[in-house]
């Protein structure tokens, strides 16, 4: 059995990891993956070299971190808010109305993807590590949309796994062009008018 002493040391790391992929986010979406060094990231963290490389290799093996729980938890609270949705009077609204109200439209996310996106094309180790990133994800997204449509008994006029790709392509470029064009405010209204016609034809009694 395991005393508190032996599990601090564990703690302790958890919490720096964490307080680690706050500043790399701040980070990288202040002057971008490529420019910012582990010195940026440590000096913003309160870290020295040492406790950021105990704890990861490199910036791209640190971002593989980042992008894990910043999906992971955006996920988690989609499948939270789809809960139940098979009790609605119209799901599909309903759906779009939840998800809505949960997706991370904030401009420091999308900016830190779009900014390792754009490293990705320049680098094929690191390509090759964002699609397996973005498969994991799809994979999660394909599952919620099957489970939706079983709960509820509707009907899809494609697979599951291209509604996913669909949702996620749409999702990502409404919300990028809000942050390209000043308009972070407008992207919900934008988003919220594109899912209801795209699950409204994707879907069926």
């Amino acid at each position: 059995m395991r005393g508190p002493d032996l599990d601090r040391p564990k703690r302790r790391r958890a919490v720096t990891v964490e307080r680690l992929l706050d500043a790399a986010l701040e980070t990288f979406a202040e002057v971008g993956f490529a420019a910012a060094s582990v010195e940026d990231i440590c000096r913003r963290g309160g870290f020295t070299r040492g406790a950021f490389y105990s704890s990861f290799r490199t910036k791209d093996e640190l971002f593989a971190a980042l992008y894990t729980r910043e999906t992971s938890r955006e996920l988690a609270r989609v499948e939270e808010q789809l809960a139940g949705i098979e009790s609605e009077d119209d799901p599909v609204a309903a759906a779009v109305e939840r998800c809505l109200n949960t997706f991370r439209a904030d401009r420091t996310w999308v900016l830190v993807h779009t900014e390792y996106a754009l490293h990705a094309a320049r680098h094929p180790e690191a390509a090759a590590a964002l699609r397996e990133h973005a498969a994991a994800m799809h994979a999660q997204v394909t599952a919620l949309v099957e489970g939706a449509a079983a709960r509820t008994g509707l009907r899809l006029a494609v697979p599951a796994d291209q509604l996913a790709r669909i949702l996620l392509a749409l999702h990502e470029g409404t919300v990028l062009r809000s942050i390209t064009d000043g308009d972070l405010d407008g992207a919900p209204d934008l988003e919220h008018t594109a899912l209801l016609l795209l699950l409204r034809a994707a879907v069926s009694d």
